[in-house]
């Protein structure tokens, strides 16, 4: 089981088949203070991939070393990441908690799409190129898979920057795919990946960059009493 912070947490399974699952959440208090009224949900990070149904569980108490586990049913089409959320009280002040993203495996796709960054310096200037890359993973042969680039703009604009037609991957392979982007904007812009099989995507992954200096308060001096 994973810990972070007082619950160590498990989710089972993690390789599931298409269609409708359940999963199960298992958490364990593993602080010194005991956790009441706990409001326990799944969430996806991308519905298009799995979808959580039901809106989650209640647990009244859990007691330092006391452990509790969950049923949630999902609707799984593609391999995506789902988190777990908590909101309850510790002690006599509200708790809240959350998990990194579990990957689930759906199915038996032939690759997955690890990630995709934007290599850059920290903040960008406008009209400053970008190099956009993507790594995708093999796990099984296969061949005439597509890798497509988009960029979501500060003003609203969701842009494709390049389509790559007929990969092959190989078991246990590992290459990274790249393109190009040049932002007019000042702002926040999202840089978005997808892998196809065919029409099916199998992989979806996002970076974020913020182009433009970011606005920053002076320091301030701290006050001191008088006389010192």
């Amino acid at each position: 089981m994973a810990t972070r912070g007082p619950i160590e947490y498990e989710l089972k399974p993690r390789e599931i088949d298409r269609g409708l699952r359940w999963l199960k959440l298992r958490l364990k208090n593993v602080g010194d203070v005991p956790l009441a009224r706990l409001s326990i949900r799944l969430e996806s990070m991308d519905e298009y991939t799995i979808a959580v149904m039901g809106e989650g569980n209640y647990i009244e108490s859990l007691d330092p070393s006391e452990e509790a586990e969950m049923p949630y049913r999902i609707s799984a089409d593609m391999t995506g990441r789902v988190y777990a959320l908590v909101e309850a009280w510790k002690g006599d002040e509200g708790f809240g908690w959350e998990t990194p993203g579990m990957l689930i495996k759906v199915g038996d796709p032939p690759a997955e799409l690890v990630s995709v960054f934007a290599l850059t310096a920290p903040y960008p200037s406008p009209g400053e190129e970008l190099r956009c890359e993507a790594t995708v993973r093999g796990l099984k042969s296969a061949s005439g898979l597509r890798l497509e680039f988009w960029a979501q703009q500060p003003v609203g604009e969701f842009d494709e920057l390049a389509t790559l037609e007929n990969l092959e991957v190989s078991p246990d392979s590992e290459r990274g795919y790249a393109t190009m982007i040049t932002p007019e904007h000042e702002g926040e812009y999202i840089v978005h990946a997808y892998l196809y099989d065919g029409e099916r995507r199998i992989g979806h992954a996002t970076d974020t960059v913020y182009v433009g200096q970011m606005e920053t308060p002076p320091l301030q001096r701290p006050e001191l009493p008088p006389g010192e």
